[in-house]
């Protein structure tokens, strides 16, 4: 017998919906022949789950994991009577949904070990028989506002590495790397500007310098011994010219941020942010590096000075979007109130889309591989954030 076809759409064509908003759409459910069922229900679920293994001894394996729930709802369509059964009848049938989000939902991630994830399903609760399921996911974005972190984000930051090489009276004088960027607190589509200036007066050469923005996840179980996975990624990368023994260089590379979730310091799911800055030198020795957090939320940075400002801005080319599925810039701009600057909704370029089936599920209709968008602003001379008389 032909199975039920399904699909589940959305009042905006993005996919995209902040923590506290109305998620509202329709499902559309075509019937081929009339059959049985106790019941034909809505559920909308979010929630994280972090799970992977590690080799113990020779050939034993120890499994951490943990979950957490955010979103549990359920909406019947259809409903038999006392545990009965009830015909679902040939054609086709609509219904339209609509469930406002709790305040707290963080955003939408797809890792390595885990995810944050949102999802609306059909279920079809059958007699004697597995359920079926349909379900397709969509993305929340927790506002991460960059004006209300304490300390404040809109102050340069400057870090040293002092590097000798040698002991005692053959050590070296010093390999000193200074790197500066001009704020700590960023948001996607917005240019991190890093200076780096090398002052080598040590024995050794600089063969190269490598400038990265950089992510690291955070993976915790929920098993007294409170075990945890780490993940880095590189994002963004420069390669650089070295500098020789006895001289001095300075270099300025500016870094796009991509579409990524916002910095997210609690919970089972941690991501952090940094620029790293690393000095190859050849052979056995230590490579020179620095270290710089950065907060990469979703509204940004208000009244910067002039050099702040420009150092945001994205010529047209570079602020142009990487995905033919973006919406117009003039209809996102209006899409939600605290998003003021024109902006789209972007795929994350880190991960490719996920199967979002879960292995206890026997039998399904179907489930759209995902990705999660995140919120891209678009900077440009005429555009960006406020400044401030410098």
């Amino acid at each position: 017998m032909a199975p039920p076809i399904c699909d589940i759409s959305f009042d905006n064509s993005h996919g995209v919906f902040f923590a506290g908003q109305t998620l509202a759409g329709q499902v559309e459910i075509t019937v081929p022949k009339a059959k049985k069922v106790k019941s034909v229900f809505l559920k909308i679920t979010g929630q994280s789950c972090v799970r992977w293994s590690e080799s113990v001894g020779t050939g034993t394996s120890v499994h951490y994991g943990a979950r957490e729930e955010y979103v549990t709802y359920l909406e019947k369509f259809l409903d038999s009577e006392e545990g009965g059964e009830v015909e679902l009848k040939e054609g086709t049938h609509n219904h339209k949904f609509s469930y406002k989000l709790p305040p707290d939902c963080p955003t939408s991630f797809e890792g390595d070990f885990g995810y944050i994830r949102y999802t609306v399903r059909i279920v079809f609760e059958r007699p004697w028989k597995y359920d079926l399921t349909y379900k397709i996911a969509f993305t929340v974005v927790n506002q991460l506002d960059l004006n209300k972190i304490s300390p404040p984000l809109n102050v340069a930051t400057v870090q040293e590495n002092l590097k000798q090489f040698g002991c005692g009276l053959c050590r070296s004088a010093p390999m000193i790397m200074t790197v500066c960027i001009p704020m700590t607190g960023y948001v996607p589509g917005q240019l991190i500007s890093v200076v780096v200036d090398v002052m080598n007066k040590s024995t050794k050469d600089i063969s190269e310098l490598k400038i990265k923005l950089r992510r690291q996840v955070k993976y915790f179980s929920h098993s007294t011994s409170g075990k945890s996975k780490s993940v880095l990624s590189t994002l963004v990368k420069y390669q650089c010219g070295g500098v020789d023994r006895n001289k001095s260089a300075g270099y300025e590379r500016r870094l796009l941020v991509p579409p990524e979730p916002p910095s997210r310091t609690t919970s089972i799911i941690q991501i952090e942010y940094f620029i790293e800055v690393v000095a190859k030198i050849p052979g056995l020795y230590g490579c020179p590096r620095v270290k710089i957090p950065i907060v990469i939320g979703t509204v940004p940075l208000a009244n910067l000075d002039k050099s702040q400002a420009q150092s945001s801005v994205v010529d047209g080319r570079a602020a142009s979007s990487r995905s033919s599925n973006n919406l117009s810039t003039q209809f996102l701009s209006t899409s939600v109130q605290s998003l003021k600057m024109p902006h789209s909704f972007e795929e994350s370029t880190t991960r490719a889309a996920v199967d979002i089936q879960e292995e206890d599920e026997h039998q399904t209709l179907g489930a759209k591989p995902f990705t999660p968008r995140y919120p891209v602003y678009k900077f440009d001379g005429n555009e960006t954030v406020r400044s401030r008389p410098s």
